[in-house]
């Protein structure tokens, strides 16, 4: 359980919910098989990068779409995890326990070093890229709740951008910067909310007494992607902001997670125990056909 949940990268009290994923197929036992997960795209949509613990630990491989070419990328003691492309191609943001506490840091692929970007004992995780390539959106737990900051990449410079008393994390930007979503928890619930920041208004997307979570864009702004328990197990909801009815991606009896669509909008990849264990599927956002994701076997 507690390498699991670390792979999964969440915070201490979320680990009653990560055991109910965990649990919901033969992934408990003594051998448990590979997990690969927090799947992200690469901006010119040919390679996804993720986190897998294939070695023991949490590391972070790219592979195409087509499954080939598996590349491990990180070779840390400790757990990367919620990797995520620079819009300019150059870099990964990820996080990591590599140092002991969870910290954002960001991997020059040119040259496979990676620099730490923050630097507290608190939890700082799950980074979202500006569409500048210039800083990062994050969720941190240094205030007592997790909040959402904004750390500059050339400078480190660090701002605090909310101040609640619900959490919110997994934040990333629209692709014109005028919104953001974000995961909210709040009272026991936890929704998925829009920011639109030129009138400062919240807005829950189809909120639902079920948890709605893992939330991320499509490439035109005018509607998200987010994983959901409303109908009993995890599966992956596509949301309309223009107001057309929400539609259930997947409706599978596995559980459903981390949906990413590609940039040119046309394959989503995402997350799912379908198999037996945590693994990546794409979908054809026209077709709405799922396929695994075959790749060549772990060096």
């Amino acid at each position: 359980m507690e390498r699991r949940s670390r792979l999964l990268a969440c915070p201490r009290r979320w680990l009653p919910q990560v055991a109910l994923v965990l649990s919901a197929g033969p992934l408990l036992a003594e051998q448990a098989p590979v997990f690969n997960v927090y799947p992200a795209w690469a901006p010119d949509g040919g390679r996804i990068v993720f986190s897998s613990d294939r070695t023991g630990d949490g590391e972070l491989y790219t592979l195409r779409r087509d499954g080939s070419e598996l590349t491990r990328l990180t070779f840390s003691p400790g757990s990367d995890s919620h990797p995520t492309w620079s819009p300019d191609g150059s870099r990964i943001a990820f996080d990591s326990d590599r140092e002991g506490g969870r910290d954002i840091y960001v991997l020059e692929l040119a040259t496979g070093v990676s620099t730490r970007l923050t630097f507290h004992p608190a939890w700082d995780g799950a980074p979202s890229w500006h569409p500048d390539s210039d800083r990062l959106l994050f969720y941190s737990e240094r205030d007592g709740n997790a909040e959402l900051y904004e750390v500059s990449v050339g400078s480190r410079q660090l701002q605090r951008l909310t101040r609640t008393q619900s959490g919110e994390s997994y934040a990333s930007w629209s692709a014109d910067t005028t919104a953001w979503v974000y995961q909210r928890d709040q009272n026991g619930d936890r929704d998925v909310v829009v920011w639109d920041r030129r009138r400062d208004t919240h807005t829950p997307v189809a909120s639902h007494e079920a948890r709605d979570h893992l939330p991320s864009w499509l490439p035109d702004g005018r509607a998200l992607v987010f994983a959901s328990r409303r109908g009993g197990d995890d599966d992956i909801y596509l949301a309309d902001l223009g107001g057309a009815p929400l539609e259930n991606l997947t409706s599978h009896p596995a559980a459903d997670l981390m949906p990413r669509v590609s940039p040119d909008g046309e394959t989503m990849v995402f997350v799912s125990d379908r198999g037996g264990a945590f693994d990546l599927y794409l979908m054809s956002m026209s077709s709405r056909k799922v396929r695994a994701v075959e790749r060549d076997p772990p060096p």
